[in-house]
């Protein structure tokens, strides 16, 4: 009996040594040196555009968006994960949402780079009426040295936030319920809105017109109420958010090129991995060419749209129809902007778009 029992426990102490000489394989296939699982974060993401545009991915924005979005998640291995809150669910107007990111209520928005001027003159250069003339010029800007620029001035300006980069969205036309537009002599005295911008809403009172701002979601009802009769916005927008209900005409005007910023809370990115960092560097880089590309075709995609969903009447400006507002704006906005950035900023600019 003695001999059983003392076989029994060697039998026992071998099976428990055999276990803790194996232990590290079970649990770890890469063995005891590999690195730890990357903490998972999930992200609220604040936009003011409607889900069905989103969910659409026809426009230079919505692309944009989708685009960083994925890019982030794929890249960092899907430790951060993106909850997008669509048609202004989290804030609405610029003060909410800057607030809102900065008390980290959400860790991510973006916003139209005109709303920011209360804030910051960061984005002067993009707010220029007839300064961009055309995609490439764009993707030059917001890409290059001058982009990355525009994001340290905003950071410097606005506490509290990491600026990450911009989405292109497209040129914006004149739209009003009166009469068809083909000259600055047709906008006098027009009600119109405008982003909260002051070189955006400069160039409407130097075609004419007569300057209400409001905030983008409460356009259409300002609109159908008549406190204005008349806005701007890139196409794509005029069709997502309906305002062909309450808009006949269209004026291809081209006055300027309009840019979504996005920007996120400092301290939570500062929180983050090296490795969630570069994935959202590279989503920063991707989102700026797949949403200027889709901008490319988007005019032509909603312009039908337009036409046929919303029974809108496009005028198309002739080349001297056009030059008749480029010269009503160009002396007195673009002095004021170059007066207000410098003479530096201003040189840089023009020098970057080949402009004497």
């Amino acid at each position: 009996m003695k001999k059983i029992i003392c076989l029994a426990l060697a039998l026992i102490m071998c099976l428990a040594l055999a276990a803790c000489n194996n232990g590290g394989n079970t649990n770890n296939a890469a063995g005891n040196n590999a690195a730890p699982a990357e903490k998972t974060v999930t992200l609220k993401l604040s936009s003011n555009i409607p889900q069905a545009e989103i969910d659409a991915n026809e426009t230079g924005m919505s692309r944009g968006l989708n685009t960083w979005v994925q890019t982030v998640e794929k890249e960092s291995g899907g430790s951060i994960k993106i909850q997008v809150y669509a048609g202004a669910q989290l804030a609405s107007g610029t003060q909410a949402v800057v607030t809102g990111c900065q008390t980290n209520a959400f860790e991510v928005a973006h916003l139209s780079t005109g709303n920011f001027s209360t804030y910051t003159d960061a984005f002067a250069e993009l707010n220029v009426p007839f300064l961009f003339t055309n995609f490439e010029d764009t993707q030059t800007i917001l890409g290059g040295e001058i982009g990355k620029d525009m994001m340290a001035k905003f950071e410097k300006d606005v506490s509290g936030l990491k600026a990450l980069s911009y989405f292109a969205i497209g040129f914006r036309q004149v739209t009003n319920n009166n009469k068809e537009i083909h000259s600055p002599a047709d906008m006098k005295g027009l009600k119109i809105r405008t982003m909260d911008d002051k070189y955006q809403i400069a160039a409407m009172e130097a075609l004419g017109a007569a300057v209400t701002p409001l905030s983008i979601n409460e356009l259409y009802s300002g609109l159908q109420s008549h406190l204005v009769d008349a806005q701007e916005n890139p196409l794509s927008t005029i069709y997502n958010n309906k305002f062909y209900e309450v808009q006949k005409y269209c004026s291809t005007t081209n006055h300027s090129f309009t840019v979504s910023f996005i920007f996120m809370n400092q301290n939570v990115y500062n929180s983050l991995s090296d490795n969630q960092k570069a994935a959202i560097d590279k989503a920063n880089v991707a989102c700026i060419s797949a949403s200027v590309d889709q901008a490319k075709v988007a005019d032509g995609i909603f312009k039908d749209k337009l036409v046929k969903e919303g029974g809108m009447v496009f005028t198309e400006l002739t080349a001297a129809e056009a030059k008749t507002f480029q010269d009503a704006c160009k002396g007195s906005v673009w002095s004021q902007v170059k007066s207000a950035i410098g003479d530096a900023r201003w040189t840089k600019l023009t020098n970057a778009l080949g402009i004497k």
